[in-house]
Formats: C-alpha cells, structure tokens, sequence
C-alpha cells in the first residue's frame, strides 16, 4: 500500500479574483458604426496582457469601456466583480495612458504628473516625492520643471506614462503608449 506524505502536497490554491471580465461587450455607434465585436476576455490580478489588432479593430474602444469612458451597446464589464459603473466605490485604483499625451500645455512636467494625485488630495511633499520617482522610472526627472511644448513627442508620451504611475495603480490601461517613443526607450 502506497502511503501519502501530506507534507508533500501543495496546498490547494484559490483562484485569483479577476481585475478584469469582460463579458460579450460589444460597441455600436448610434450612426451604425460597429467598432467592438463581441468580446469575451478575463484578466487576473498581475497577468500582463497586450492587445494586438489592426488599426480600427476596437482595441481602444475596449479599453474606455473597462476604465469607463464608454459604456458598451450590449454585454457587461466587470472591473475586481463591480460593474464598472461602480469603480468609484472600488478600493482599487485604476489609472488609463491615452494614445496621445494629454498634458495641460501651461503647466510643467510635474504638475502634470502630480494632477491625479492633487485631485486625490495626497499631501505635497508626499505628491512631490511619488512625481520624482515616476518621473524617474520614464528617465525625465531632470526636466520636472520644463513646459510640455519644450520636450519632443516622446518626451511627452514618457510624461504620460509617469502620470499614469504616479498614482501606483492596480490596473494600468496603456492606449498604444509606445507609438512615439523611439525603439530604445520602447526597450527600456
């Protein structure tokens, strides 16, 4: 008779709640434009996912829907098991990097950095500390005080990206974030 060492076996795992299901959202315009099939798609916390598509197959359609900029024609969106109407409520932050750097012209490169974490009320010398370190992971920490319009396009995009990180999110949504970066930023 075989015995079993119960110290040899793994401990059951528990499956990870998904940070993202989507569950047949799909997207059609009022003027008929269809931009989302059917959609079917669920991501766990830590999976590290990359949608690949032709352009206009509705990779950034479905990426405002599961942050909730839009909300699909048909199916459901689930973001941590809320409906994504609900993430207001979540515990998790969620933070979303456009396909073209969204910076307010005016302000420097870390008070762009540092909105989301005014609008969230994080004390300034903590908000100060969280730019530098974002601002250091995309290489821009010596241009904290230069104006958008003096830094090139991928400079820009690189801003972007540290405001997206600057919050720590749970789930970071990237829309083509690499197009205007050069190869070898695109590596780092």
């Amino acid at each position: 008779m075989n015995r079993i060492d119960p110290h040899t076996l793994a401990p059951p795992t528990v499956p990870a709640v998904p940070a993202v299901e989507v569950l047949s959202a799909e997207k059609t315009y009022p003027n008929g434009t269809q931009a989302l099939l059917p959609v079917d798609l669920s991501i766990a916390e830590g999976e590290f996912v990359t949608l690949l598509g032709p352009s206009g197959c509705g990779k950034s359609t479905l990426l405002k829907m599961v942050a909730g900029m839009l909300e699909p024609s048909d199916g459901r969106l689930l973001v941590w098991r809320k409906p994504v109407a609900q993430l207001h409520d979540c515990p998790h932050k969620l933070s979303f990097v456009f396909q073209s750097p969204t910076l307010m012209p005016w302000a420097s490169v870390q008070t762009n950095v540092r909105l989301p974490l005014d609008l969230a009320g994080v004390p300034r010398k903590e908000a100060d500390a969280r730019v530098m370190e974002s601002l250091a992971l995309v290489g821009l920490e010596k241009f904290a005080s230069a104006l958008p319009r003096a830094l090139s396009g991928g400079m820009q995009m690189r801003v972007s990206i540290a405001r997206g990180l600057v919050t720590q999110p749970d789930l970071l949504l990237m829309d083509e974030p690499f197009g205007a970066l050069d190869e070898i930023t695109r590596h780092k």
